[in-house]
């Protein structure tokens, strides 16, 4: 099975097969004034058989014009080493060693004690063969043991699904319109907190845009399928769907004004049981991965703080929700660890905390809700009230801002009509104070000062009006009826 994968990838290569028998292989390669050989064949065969081979096989692809050089790769034991070592156009020798391909030839000819990487015309076929037959170690039942599961379509079904709400959500009018995620079932706090918990799971289906489809489709493609093949087809699924759980009550708890959607938190998940399994089978998983899995985690974490619009918490949460996972449900029958109902408690509380803390609503919520309410049904003092408390101890929340400024323009406008000018521009000053960016509260205090005769300030105020929105027809008429 290597030697048809080898034979495969040589050939994306531009290797042409050449010949097959007698217990050797050649491939040859030709480029511009050089004309490359890659003779595969076993160690143990007698000199006078390499001797005949080569003869009759290698040397009539010498041609005059072209440089030629040859290299061997040894399968078993490399007994013709010497003789094959000696030949002057044969520039490296590989032999299968049982703990993985090394180059033999430069080291022989550069002194044993002399660390050189491969020869550089050759070192993409030094990474091929490092590649296609890796190295082979003694197993323990505790650290190298791995059960590796038959492939399954869980991944795939995970796939088209996020497929057909993308199309969905186009189709509804956009994958990146905020209506349509949120009807759909983005992470949405107010939502969550008043009953809407599947919130927590369906972002795990939604993306904002095609970018971000296509990266995370991309990249649950390659994890999935080896999570799958580690861990099997029910771990997968309930690791990737706790991970992408806790993701979002992590963020529902922590960032409550961020409205999210993706799979990040699950695919973070995928990273965090891969890093257990690493832990777990270490040189194993140095076979398969080598460094690359921190490298990938370290820089998808560092990106989720620096790069804004990524919800940082989301990936936390779904991470540890993986690490967890893992150590809680295992990798099956050779993977035993006297802690697994340890780990199993600790998921099964960290999950239960986060659920708890994600779904009861905050003090500052519930202001904001019974301030919500009192403002829809005219309970101008109620709202203005309860909006203060929320603001004062959320004030990073949007709609509590939005809200308490409504509050104080239709509380203002109820105190104008009823003719008591102080209170009215003690609340549009409140909401200038607020947010000075509102024309409507400029308006309303420059109308008050022009009936109160303070003209000097009426016009400061329908000036700032109109900088803040040069077609306020209101305004401009005003200013240009005072002296």
């Amino acid at each position: 099975m290597p030697l048809s994968t080898l034979a495969t990838r040589l050939s994306a290569l531009g290797y042409r097969y050449r010949f097959a028998g007698n217990g050797f292989l050649v491939f040859l390669r030709e480029e511009p004034l050089l004309r490359r050989v890659l003779v595969i064949g076993d160690g143990r065969e007698p000199v006078e058989r390499w001797r005949q081979f080569i003869g009759e096989q290698v040397l009539p692809h010498r041609e005059e014009g072209f440089s030629f050089s040859v290299g061997i790769f040894l399968l078993g034991e490399a007994q013709v080493f010497s003789y094959l070592s000696e030949l002057p156009w044969v520039e490296v020798i590989w032999a299968d060693t049982g703990t993985g391909v090394k180059m033999i030839k430069p080291q022989q000819r550069w002194g044993p004690h002399q660390r050189r990487g491969p020869h550089l015309r050759w070192r993409v076929e030094d990474r091929l063969l490092s590649l296609v037959f890796p190295a082979r170690r003694a197993a323990t039942p505790a650290q190298e043991e791995v059960e590796l599961y038959p492939p399954s379509f869980l991944t795939y079904l995970i796939l088209i699904l996020n497929f057909i709400f993308f199309v969905v959500s186009y189709w509804l009018g956009g994958t990146r319109s905020l209506q349509v995620l949120l009807q759909m079932g983005a992470k949405y706090n107010p939502g969550i907190w008043m009953g809407e918990y599947w919130r927590l799971l369906t972002p795990l289906f939604l993306h904002a845009g095609l970018p971000h489809f296509l990266f995370n489709s991309f990249a649950l493609f390659q994890l999935g399928r080896v999570v799958e093949r580690l861990f099997g087809r029910v771990r997968f699924v309930f690791l990737y769907f706790l991970s992408g759980l806790l993701g979002s009550a992590l963020s529902t708890i922590f960032r409550p004004e961020i409205i999210s959607v993706g799979a990040s938190g699950a695919l973070f998940g995928l990273l965090g049981a891969l890093i257990y399994f690493s832990l777990r089978k270490p040189v194993t998983a140095r076979r398969f991965f080598g460094s690359s899995l921190w490298v990938v985690l370290g820089i998808n974490l560092f990106l989720g703080f620096v790069i804004p619009g990524i919800d940082y918490l989301g990936h936390i949460g779904g991470f540890l929700g993986g690490l967890a996972g893992g150590a809680a449900v295992g990798l099956g029958k050779k993977d035993e660890l006297r802690s697994r109902w340890l780990w199993r408690g600790v998921a099964l509380t960290l999950t239960i905390l986060l659920l708890i803390f994600a779904l009861t609503p905050p003090k500052w919520y519930r202001s904001l809700e019974e301030g919500r309410q009192a403002l829809q049904r005219g309970d101008l003092e109620k709202a203005v009230y309860e909006l203060e408390l929320s603001y004062a101890r959320k004030p990073d929340y949007p709609l509590t801002k939005e809200y308490l400024l409504d509050s104080y323009l239709l509380r203002g406008n109820r105190y104008y009509e009823r003719g008591d000018l102080v209170a009215a521009e003690a609340d549009y000053r409140r909401g200038v104070a607020l947010d000075d960016s509102r024309p409507d509260f400029h308006y309303k205090l420059g109308v008050l000062y022009h009936q109160q005769r303070r003209i000097p300030e009426a016009k400061r105020e329908f000036t700032k009006v109109l900088k803040l929105d040069p077609k306020h027809k209101g305004a401009r008429k005003m200013l240009e009826s005072l002296p």
